[in-house]
């Protein structure tokens, strides 16, 4: 039977979960995710698809993206999903999918959403217990978004510009945000 075809709008903004398979783990050495990245990095330039967040845990990975054309992020997620496999197969002596089937995609609904999936994807690591420190996951967007790391290639979205004027102050109110310091992330937008 044919697989469905995903209804993707372009410029819409999307958060998406690859998981592996749960006999697998997926993300066990840091080459393993460091090429994960750049992999990630390079298709969604070379498929349109612009990246705004990310983290990687164990055996999941958690996107904020858009993509610019309807086929960006299918084209994006194959081209990844293909070489991260190949790789990990070779390294492992293993044979077939590593995925534990396709990837869950959620179209963001409002601007009020787009913060909330932002602070989803950055506390994982806290929420999954794999630090206590936010600061010490090196494998996510967060130290980006707080000032801490370059930005190698990440496009704020539009409601993280309202949160300060200065790159300062966006920096300092997403920390406390993520930390949960301010009760809950402010409406920013009346949608």
């Amino acid at each position: 039977m044919v697989r469905k075809a995903r209804q993707i709008i372009p410029g819409k903004l999307y958060y998406i979960v690859l998981r592996g398979s749960p006999s697998l783990s997926i993300f066990d050495h840091d080459e393993l995710k460091l090429e994960f990245l750049a992999w990630l990095r390079d298709a969604a330039k070379n498929y349109k698809m612009t990246l705004h967040a990310y983290v990687i845990l164990p055996n999941q990975t958690q996107i904020l993206v858009t993509p610019l054309f309807d086929m960006s992020l299918a084209r994006t997620m194959q081209s990844l999903c293909r070489r991260f496999t190949q790789l990990y197969n070779q390294m492992y002596q293993h044979k077939g999918s590593i995925w534990a089937g396709r990837y869950y995609s959620h179209a963001i609904k409002n601007d009020q959403e787009i913060l909330l999936f932002q602070k989803k994807i950055e506390q994982s690591p806290l929420k999954e217990h794999l630090v206590q420190n936010l600061e010490d996951y090196v494998w996510s967007s967060y130290k980006i978004h707080i000032g801490l790391e370059p930005n190698y290639g990440l496009q704020d979205v539009l409601p993280f510009w309202a949160l300060g004027n200065t790159p300062f102050e966006r920096q300092r109110h997403w920390e406390n945000i993520v930390l949960e310091k301010e009760p809950h992330t402010p409406r920013l937008f009346n949608h």
